[in-house]
């Protein structure tokens, strides 16, 4: 029944003209809200499925755009895709969301697919290892994208990232003048790039402090919670005179005052803990914790507002945005005991 309703059906009875449908159906056009409301509730009564895929052939492009993260389970990355979701939905777009999970097999698959669908660009946050043939290869599939958080190794996508280094050095000297001199630092993987610069800002901020860098105080380890309990846990045991912790992530900040509760530790008293994100949780976590905001939700919405530009202007000079850091203090972070 679905496939015998076309366009006219639905022009006859809402008493527009078949271009009109067929903005309203396309989300195009100047139709007035009123008239895009009858439309869309005449198609709706007479059961009518848009056929995207026929509508994409037509057009030799879709409304698809493709999102791919690291992990959707990190509350980080479920804000930063929420505002690219918002902003492209917003421009009639239809967002892909995909969690790549930092696996080179499955960027090139989710590659694969957006090409496939015709897709009308992408973000994506790079998986560590992406080659500049990799990339070549994701610019050839998919000709409108944005990078995320992870600068790409050929300048050939716009791109939206964070000064880590100077996010990471403001965290450790507050820390510092609140009087800490043995500072740890934990979470970020071996292939991390952010946290190469962020362990950067941490080591500079503890020198210029005439402080000791030791590398017995870095702790590396996954972004879960269960992971940065751990990770406090090994730092302890080798270090047990810490006072401060600089976290890499929000989420591996949570599993440190766990941690630290486990050892009867209390955070944000006997040990002051930083994380880095400022994810919507962190103002609610007991304690409030203090943070270094970069707002993931505004990072989503600039990559959008990138890509869309992309979209609209295929050969524009490629731009890069980079948000800086603002330290937030809230009740993790206090004089040593």
């Amino acid at each position: 029944m679905n496939q015998r309703i076309n366009i006219d059906d639905i022009a006859e009875v809402a008493g527009v003209s078949k271009a009109t449908v067929s903005q309203v159906l396309r989300n195009a056009g100047r139709i007035s809200p009123e008239t895009r409301k009858q439309v869309l509730q005449v198609a709706s009564k007479l059961g009518y499925v848009y056929n995207r895929a026929a509508a994409s052939l037509r057009a030799g492009q879709s409304t698809i755009v493709g999102i791919g993260v690291s992990s959707l389970s990190n509350p980080f990355f479920a804000e930063l895709v929420s505002g690219a979701a918002d902003c492209l939905e917003e421009a009639g777009y239809f967002p892909m969301i995909v969690n790549v999970e930092d696996d080179l097999l499955r960027q090139q698959r989710f590659a694969r697919t957006l090409r496939e669908n015709m897709c009308a660009g992408a973000v994506l946050c790079l998986a560590p290892g992406t080659s500049t043939k990799l990339l070549n290869e994701w610019k050839a599939a998919i000709q409108h994208s944005v990078m995320v958080l992870r600068p790409p190794r050929a300048p050939l996508f716009d791109f939206v990232g964070v000064d880590n280094k100077e996010g990471s050095a403001s965290a450790t000297e507050h820390l510092v003048s609140l009087g800490h001199k043995v500072i740890a630092y934990i979470g970020g993987t071996s292939v991390s790039t952010s946290r190469e610069a962020r362990v950067e800002g941490w080591r500079q901020s503890i020198t210029s402090a005439g402080l000791a860098p030791d590398d017995d105080l870095i702790e590396p380890c996954d972004a879960t919670i269960a992971a940065g309990s751990e990770a406090v846990r090994q730092v302890l045991k080798r270090r047990p005179d810490v006072t401060a912790i600089v976290c890499h992530q929000d989420i591996v900040a949570f599993g440190v005052t766990i941690g630290l509760r486990k050892q009867h530790i209390e955070p944000g008293k006997a040990v002051s803990v930083v994380g880095f994100d400022d994810i919507a949780m962190s103002a609610d976590w007991d304690p409030a914790l203090t943070t270094v905001s970069v707002t993931p939700r505004n990072l989503g919405r600039e990559a959008a507002h990138l890509l869309l530009r992309r979209i609209a202007e295929p050969d524009a000079a490629l731009q890069s945005i980079f948000i800086r850091p603002k330290l937030i203090i809230r009740d993790t972070a206090a004089p040593p005991t």
